[in-house]
C-alpha cells in the first residue's frame, strides 16, 4: 500500500509539474517555456520595456536597452545594450530567467547570441496593430500577470474598434512617413506604422518598397505626390524638416500645407501608446480629407 501511495505521490508531483510549466509561442514561432513565471526580466527594446510595464510586471526588470524611457521608472533600470550591441556579460551575471527582444530592432546577431548563451528568450515582431493585444497576453502569461494584462489587451481592442469605424470606408489619402531626410527614409507596407496609415483611412506612397527601411529620393516622393507628409518627430530641430519642404510646391502634401509632425514614440514604439500616435495620425489625414472635399 505504501509502495502504491508513493508512486501515487509521485505520479502526481510530475503532473503538477508540467500543469505549472509556462508555454508561450513567439513571433518568430517559437516555443517558449518556463517553470513559473519570469522575476528577472531583461527588455531589450523601449517598446517591450513599455508593454511590460503596461502589464504589470515593470518591478520584475533587471535590465533594459538604453533607450527605454518611458514610464519615468523605466529610466533606473540597469542598462545592457543599446540597437548595435550588448553587454553578454552583465546580461549573464543578472542571471535572467527571461530576455525579451524585439526582432527587427535588435537583430539576428544579438538575438542569436543570447540563445546560443542558453538564455530564455522570447522574440517579438508585431507588424499589426490586432496584433499587439494579443502580445499583451502573452507577457502576461510569461510574467504572471494574466489578470491585468488581459484588462489592458480588451482596453486596447476597444479603443483600436473605435477608431477603426470613426475613420474607416473613408475616401483615401496619400500619405509619405518620413522617419529622416537626409537622406529620405521612410517604412514600408510591413511595418506597423503602415497599419496605422491604414486604419485612418490612408495609403503609405512607399507601402511596395522593400527593404522594411527603404531610402527613397525626393524624384520618387514627387512621383508618388502625398497629399499628406508625417514627418517623425517634434522638437524644434524636425520643425525646420517642415521648412525644407517648400521648394518642392509640385508636391500635394507641400502646396498645400499638409505637413505634420508626430513623436517617434508615439508611432515607432509597438506599445500601447500607439493608440496616442494613431488619433495624431487620423486626424491628420482627416484634416486633408475634409479640406480637400470642400
Amino acid at each position: 500500500m505504501r509502495r502504491w501511495l508513493l508512486l501515487g505521490l509521485l505520479f502526481f508531483s510530475v503532473a503538477w509539474a508540467e500543469i505549472a510549466e509556462i508555454s508561450v509561442v513567439d513571433d518568430q514561432g517559437n516555443l517558449v517555456v518556463l517553470p513559473a513565471p519570469a522575476q528577472r526580466i531583461i527588455s531589450l527594446a523601449p517598446n517591450l520595456t513599455e508593454v511590460l510595464f503596461y502589464v504589470g510586471a515593470g518591478e520584475q526588470i533587471i535590465g533594459a536597452d538604453e533607450y527605454s524611457n518611458y514610464p519615468e521608472e523605466a529610466k533606473s533600470i540597469i542598462r545592457v545594450n543599446n540597437h548595435a550591441a550588448a553587454n553578454y556579460e552583465l546580461i549573464l551575471s543578472l542571471k535572467p530567467d527571461l530576455v525579451v527582444a524585439w526582432e527587427s530592432g535588435n537583430g539576428e546577431q544579438i538575438i542569436g547570441r543570447m540563445k546560443e548563451l542558453g538564455l530564455p528568450i522570447f522574440v517579438v515582431e508585431t507588424r499589426k496593430m490586432n496584433a499587439i493585444p494579443e502580445l499583451f497576453t502573452r507577457l502576461g502569461r510569461l510574467t504572471g500577470h494574466d489578470e491585468m494584462a488581459g484588462q489592458r489587451a480588451q482596453d486596447f481592442s476597444q479603443r483600436l474598434n473605435g477608431l477603426r469605424e470613426t475613420f474607416g470606408g473613408q475616401t483615401d489619402v496619400r500619405v509619405f512617413y518620413q522617419i529622416w531626410n537626409d537622406p529620405f527614409i521612410t517604412l514600408n507596407g510591413e511595418h506597423l506604422v503602415s497599419d496605422v496609415i491604414d486604419l485612418c483611412g490612408g495609403v503609405n506612397v512607399f507601402s511596395e518598397a522593400i527593404p522594411l527601411v527603404p531610402y527613397v529620393n525626393i524624384e520618387a516622393i514627387m512621383d508618388a505626390d502625398p497629399q499628406v507628409i508625417i514627418a517623425s518627430g517634434s522638437s524644434e530641430k524636425n520643425e525646420q524638416w517642415r521648412d525644407s519642404w517648400s521648394s518642392w510646391q509640385g508636391i500635394s502634401a507641400v502646396a498645400s500645407g499638409n505637413i505634420y509632425l508626430i513623436p517617434p514614440d508615439l508611432m515607432q514604439r509597438h506599445s500601447s501608446r500607439i493608440l496616442d500616435g494613431a488619433e495624431y495620425m487620423c486626424d491628420f489625414l482627416h484634416r486633408t480629407r475634409s479640406a480637400s472635399e470642400t
